[in-house]
């Protein structure tokens, strides 16, 4: 009797250099997160509401430029920052609770990549998910507006699609560390999701009821602080009522303690703690 063949074949690919494997890592996210029915119904309701009306409502009126008032305006509307929360909370639930819950994380921080590149290839992966939303539709909106002005000043008009551009990514870039910050403290990517959207709006909540006692609480608020941001971003003036130094202190709060949060809790699973 002869032996039948097991049908092994040898793998013949070529592997990925090791300086760029985070990439894989952000590639398959997108893939994973662009199959999930949830996050594509929420991203096309999200997109209709908040960017596609505007794109054509700001296209049809009489414009002579692309105005940065109008663009920050625009990406300051209520309906951006809840869409963009949902789809943080979305996105971030199960990226590092799920590697958790599996222990699966320990082979990508094995030789393989290494705990920044786990990092960097999560948060890469997080970012361009959600830029789907905050910077894709955005600059569709600029253009459209550019191509349609009345006015010969291109030049003011692709200045603000430059800085349109740097809006798209800060709005995303401030609220993944939260999401990826939550998503590393559970094991549940349900308890995750929740967790997240409850913290930005826990902060909202706060903000409410104490902005009546000073102007300065307005700025717990994180639509507020992306707001302001904005107006920094677009180079508008910011108003005399907005302290400064406490915009510049959320914005690092949101974005650098929590990363470090994750990389403490990773650090720790990976010693077995």
């Amino acid at each position: 009797m002869g032996l039948n063949p097991i049908g092994y074949k040898p793998w013949d690919g070529k592997r990925t250099e090791h300086g760029r494997r985070f990439l894989v890592v952000a590639e398959s996210i997108l893939r994973h997160k662009l199959k999930t029915k949830w996050f594509l119904a929420l991203l096309i309701i999200g997109t209709f509401l908040v960017h596609v009306m505007p794109l054509f409502i700001y296209s049809m009126m009489p414009h002579r430029e692309l105005e940065a008032e109008v663009m920050r305006d625009y990406l300051g509307n209520g309906m951006y920052f809840i869409f963009e929360v949902i789809l943080v909370a979305l996105v971030c639930s199960d990226l590092i609770s799920e590697d958790m819950r599996s222990n699966s994380f320990i082979l990508y921080v094995s030789r393989a990549m290494g705990v920044k590149g786990y990092l960097l290839g999560k948060w890469t992966g997080a970012m361009v998910t959600i830029g789907l939303f905050t910077l894709l539709p955005p600059l569709a909106v600029a253009v459209a507006v550019t191509a349609t002005q009345s006015g010969s000043d291109y030049l003011g008009s692709l200045k603000v699609i430059g800085q349109t551009l740097i809006a798209g990514v800060w709005s995303a870039a401030m609220l993944v560390p939260v999401g990826l910050a939550v998503s590393s403290l559970t094991a549940k990517k349900t308890y995750a999701s929740v967790g997240t959207f409850m913290f930005f709006f826990g902060l909202m909540l706060v903000s409410g009821i104490f902005s009546g006692l000073s102007p300065d609480w307005n700025m717990i608020s994180p639509p507020e602080v992306l707001y302001q941001s904005h107006t920094v971003l677009y180079g508008l003036e910011l108003s005399d009522d907005v302290n400064r130094f406490l915009l510049g202190a959320m914005a690092f709060l949101l974005t650098v303690p929590p990363m470090a949060l994750v990389y403490y809790r990773i650090m720790r699973k990976e010693a077995g703690k």
